[in-house]
């Protein structure tokens, strides 16, 4: 039943978010650290976790989990306790909260190696913020990290864990190689890894290969008899002090069903749309026959917007696997965010284009303006040149009764800074008296031709 199932993101399951020893978490209860070579560090500001603490974590993670990935989330200590087969005396509830303690203060960090499904990522999570005990009902409230509590709501790079089989395991190594077995058989049914670099993801402490083995194959035994994941192991040596553990995931043989009519095969869209889309694919897999059968489900269901913006981003970002890739595009809708970046792009260059248009045209209609006023100000001095002395002398008298009181005076007495004003004065009556009508703006153009 999915209630009982926890959702949990790969990365956590690889590498370990509590570890086996609970003597060394005693011992280090003013913090711990440890670091794998691959790029992930895990840091406890108090005691380290232990399998206690993580079947605590599942129960309540499981909790947020069935309230829509509440970030806070109120339980009775009682509940929790009962839930994760624990006792419910005195020192059950201390341990409890030393439990949550302790999931307080550890923070995880991964330097490049956190796989989103598409690329490898730096994060860094804190698993939860806090927590309260009410004074009043005693009642626990737990806040969760919100970035590690969207990871897990958000991620589609995960497995679900049944909780009461994690429960019932018992094992420290065996709960711990449960969630690396549900990790690795995710896609496959058959898993092999190094003995020692098996004892890394773990962790377990540095023995010989075939101490390992003695421990790994009675949690393989635990792990086979008390949940769904039967998988069994083999023992390969290869060079000196090297052995390769082989793990096979059993699967039950289908009944056989009755002979039924084979199904219409599945029809491909014969129309130019559907053929548009099969050019968008990458040469050498436009005639192949799982693709085609994707797309032109995805086009029978959402349309050639959804299907093309999907083919784009997978030519984009697929590195592997094309098929697969695609094929998870199409069902994720990954390329709704590269259709609306494309979109934001587009409005925003026609918006930079509609500001060079009309910038142009502006300084179009400047320059016009200029050139008709240049041109009337040389007919106007053509027309001065041709007046007698008299009607020159007239026109300069007019202008000078045209000129602001203060500029007059100084007109009439001939004075160098009345001269501009007086001859533009002049131009002016000049231009009123050949009669010529203003420059025509250019919307008014467009009107007179059409």
């Amino acid at each position: 039943m999915l209630k009982d199932l926890i959702k949990q993101d790969i990365n956590f399951l690889e590498n370990p978010l509590w570890f086996q020893n609970d003597r060394l978490a005693e011992q280090n209860s003013n913090g711990f650290v440890w670091q794998d070579k691959e790029g992930y560090l895990y840091r406890a500001g108090y005691k380290p976790p232990v399998k206690t603490d993580v079947i605590i974590l599942f129960y309540i993670l499981m909790q947020s989990q069935k309230c829509g990935w509440a970030e806070t989330i109120e339980l009775t200590r009682y509940q929790i306790l009962n839930a994760c087969g624990m006792g419910t005396d005195a020192g059950s509830y201390s341990r409890l909260e030393d439990s949550l303690r302790r999931w307080k203060y550890v923070g995880l960090e991964f330097q490049g190696t956190f796989y989103d499904n598409k690329e490898y990522l730096t994060k860094v999570f804190g698993i939860i913020d806090g927590y309260e005990i009410s004074k009043k009902d005693k009642k626990l409230k737990i806040w969760f990290s919100p970035p590690y509590l969207t990871k897990m709501r958000e991620t589609t790079y995960f497995r679900y864990l049944n909780f009461d089989q994690v429960k019932v395991l018992r094992s420290s190594l065996a709960t711990r190689l449960y969630e690396i077995l549900c990790k690795s058989f995710k896609n496959r049914d058959v898993w092999e890894i190094n003995a020692f670099k098996l004892a890394t993801k773990i962790p377990m402490e540095k023995l010989y290969p075939s101490q390992i083995v003695q421990k790994i194959q009675p949690a393989i035994n635990r792990i086979y008899k008390h949940t769904d994941l039967k998988v069994t192991m083999e023992v390969r040596k290869q060079d000196r002090g090297k052995i390769i553990l082989l793990f096979k995931k059993e699967t039950t043989k289908p009944k056989e069903l009755p002979v039924v009519a084979m199904p219409a095969p599945f029809g491909i869209p014969d129309n130019e749309d559907f053929k548009k889309l099969v050019s968008m694919l990458l040469p050498g897999r436009q005639s192949q026959k799982t693709l085609l059968e994707s797309i032109a489900r995805a086009f029978k269901k959402h349309g050639y917007k959804y299907v093309a913006r999907n083919i784009k981003y997978a030519n984009k970002h697929a590195k592997g696997n094309y098929r697969a890739y695609l094929i998870k595009t199409l069902n994720h809708d990954w390329g709704l965010g590269l259709q609306e970046d494309e979109e934001a792009f587009a409005v925003n260059k026609e918006a930079k284009e509609q500001v060079i248009r009309e910038s142009a045209q502006k300084q179009q209609i400047e320059e016009k303006k200029r050139f008709f006023e240049q041109e009337l100000l040389n007919r106007a001095r053509e027309y001065q040149s041709n007046l007698s002395a008299t009607a020159l002398e007239e026109l300069r008298q007019e202008a000078i009764l045209r000129l602001d009181p203060n500029v007059q005076e100084a007109a009439k007495q001939n004075k160098p800074a009345a001269r501009v004003p007086l001859k533009m004065a002049m131009d002016k009556i000049s231009i009123e008296r050949m009669h010529i009508d203003p420059p025509i703006p250019a919307e008014k153009e467009k009107t007179q031709e059409s």
